[in-house]
Order: C-alpha cells, then sequence, then structure tokens
C-alpha cells in the first residue's frame, strides 16, 4: 500500500499517537531528554512521517506493538532529526528480531577457499535494502549499546554509496 501511494502521488497516513503514548515511550529513551521543546516537537513530527513510510515486520515470532514501533522510529529519525527523512528514502523495509540473531556469512580468502560461517549480531544496515535490529525487552538488552541509532547510522553512511564512515551532506551544510 505504502508503494503504491508513493507511484500515485498519495500522502501515506500518519499515525495518531496519544500523549501518554509519547510520555512512555519517550521515557524509556532518557537520552531524549537533552531536546529543546522545539527539537522534541520536530522529532515527533518525523517520526510519525518515518511510521507512515517505512514497512515494520517482526522476525521469529516477534509480535511488533505500538509502543515498540513508536521507539524505533524515534531513535531512527534522531540521527536525520535536521537533515530529513530523504536521507533514508532509498529503503522500506525494518526487520525486527527478538534479542540478537545469527545470519549465515560466506568469505573467500587469498588463496580462493571458502569459509562459512555464523555471525551473531544485534544488527544490520543493509544497502538498498531493509534494517535488520534486534529488540531486547526491559533489563535484557546490553548496556552501552544503542543498536537502533547504530544501524541507522550505517544508513545515512550509504547515502552516497560507499560505507566508509562519511555520509552523504547536504549542500547547505559547511564542511566541519
Amino acid at each position: 500500500l505504502q508503494r503504491l501511494h508513493r507511484l500515485l502521488g498519495i500522502a501515506p497516513t500518519r499515525p495518531a499517537v496519544e500523549a501518554a503514548q509519547w510520555r512512555r515511550v519517550e521515557a524509556t529513551l532518557p537520552f531524549l531528554d537533552h531536546l529543546t521543546a522545539a527539537d522534541r516537537a520536530r522529532l515527533r513530527e518525523t517520526a510519525l512521517a518515518f511510521l507512515a513510510s517505512k514497512q515494520f515486520h517482526g522476525a521469529q515470532g516477534l509480535a511488533l506493538d505500538d509502543d515498540m514501533l513508536l521507539a524505533i522510529a524515534l531513535q531512527a529519525c534522531l540521527p536525520v532529526l535536521h537533515i530529513g527523512l530523504d536521507a533514508y528514502a532509498d529503503w522500506v523495509g525494518i526487520v525486527v528480531y527478538p534479542g540478537d540473531f545469527v545470519i549465515p556469512r560466506s568469505i573467500v580468502d587469498d588463496a580462493g577457499v571458502t569459509h562459512e560461517y555464523h555471525d551473531e549480531v544485534l544488527g544490520e544496515a543493509w544497502e538498498g535494502g531493509p534494517v535488520l535490529l534486534s529488540w531486547f525487552d526491559g533489563n535484557d538488552a546490553p548496556a552501552g549499546i544503542n543498536v537502533v541509532i547504530h544501524e541507522f547510522a550505517h544508513k545515512l553512511d550509504m547515502g552516497n554509496g560507499e560505507v566508509d564512515g562519511y555520509p552523504a551532506l547536504p549542500a547547505d551544510m559547511p564542511p566541519a
């Protein structure tokens, strides 16, 4: 439906979020407390647009609820708060796993030998494809790691095609 809306030029419907839900979800994200009132309002609007433009899927039987989706959207939108959602325009999917998950890998070494292994990860961003995230309830989350912001920073880095730690920057942003 979202793809059809884009093709027809119809704006996707933004979800309605009650004040109690904003407070409940934002209370789980204390790093948002540094935002000014104007930036908090901008983040909320950006998160609603993000929710309307992306497709979420629970993996391995994980049922996604509205609080989870809102928490992911708020965190995903923080890195693009002042540059806009166009930075995330080239993909639509977000897959959320219950906890860490395993990705089969295959690499060929310099001698031409293929090595296959299973990589246990917390998240991954695929160029042109989905963002894969782990979701932990309560105190089960790994300390000191924000998987959502980390993976969406990778998506920003992919915005100029090369995964090199240098995301595409808006033309009007002065170099550091």
